[in-house]
């Protein structure tokens, strides 16, 4: 069945559909309009094939169309809706390498097995856990520029961006002893999660304490889109190599 089925008031609430997609913190639960679009799309075959349409004309792929989480989209490479870090107006060549690594390596480490990828819901995570990971990988990449072998990086990229992470020390205060400061990688990785918190990605888990976060099933399905880009599989597998040596 066609689009073409769909007219008239329809595609206002088509594009009314998307425009809710498009705001990931907004949840249908919150919202009555929203709610009852994403029934009809979840019931209606010509409906969810006029929003499948709208986005692909938006150069958008639609992941899932979930009841608490609401219609879950992927902007394409080229899309006007991608977020790239190169496009922070803030961030350095060098800011913009480490902020990358930490992206990877959250997802590393919350989702170390495939099966995690597949399970619906929440995974907590911690700003220190993160650390801790990031901190076993660049003593693991140290070890292996010390052997002959070596251990094969994806990229250069990766390779620089660890070396800048070694540098920056766990935590640093400021004077005021409240924050934290940008030479310190638990800055780095707090900003990565603020930023998944403004995307509707994750929350703060604030009844497990400072630093801990909620990533949401949204987040999940980004990354099982991603999955296969050569620096999470690198990150991913020595997540496991880590679980295995801690049992």
């Amino acid at each position: 069945m066609t689009t073409s089925t769909v007219a008239g008031p329809d595609l206002a609430a088509v594009s009314a559909l998307v425009g809710f997609g498009l705001q990931p913190r907004m949840r249908p639960l919150d919202n009555p309009r929203y709610r009852d679009l994403l029934q009809r799309c979840r019931s209606e075959r010509p409906f969810r094939s006029a929003v499948e349409a709208l986005a692909e004309g938006l150069e958008l792929d639609l992941i899932e169309v979930h009841a608490v989480e609401g219609l879950i989209l992927h902007p394409r490479h080229g899309s006007i809706f991608t977020y790239r870090l190169a496009d922070h107006p803030t961030l350095t060549s060098k800011e913009r390498l480490i902020l990358g690594l930490v992206h990877v390596a959250i997802a590393a480490r919350a989702y170390p097995y495939p099966e995690d990828l597949e399970e619906d819901g929440a995974t907590r995570i911690a700003i220190d856990d993160v650390d801790a990971f990031l901190r076993h990988l660049i003593g693991k990449l140290q070890e292996a520029t010390r052997d002959s072998d070596g251990l094969a990086l994806p990229h250069a990229g990766l390779d620089t961006a660890w070396r800048f992470y070694a540098k920056l020390t766990p935590g640093r205060p400021t004077a005021s002893g409240s924050r934290l400061t940008r030479s310190s990688s638990q800055w780095w990785i707090a900003e990565a999660l603020r930023w998944l918190v403004e995307q509707g990605m994750a929350t703060p888990a604030r009844a497990h304490g400072p630093g801990h976060y909620l990533l949401a099933h949204r987040f999940r399905l980004q990354v099982r889109e991603a999955a296969s880009i050569p620096a999470f599989t690198l990150l991913n597998d020595l997540r496991r190599t880590q679980l295995f040596e801690e049992d």
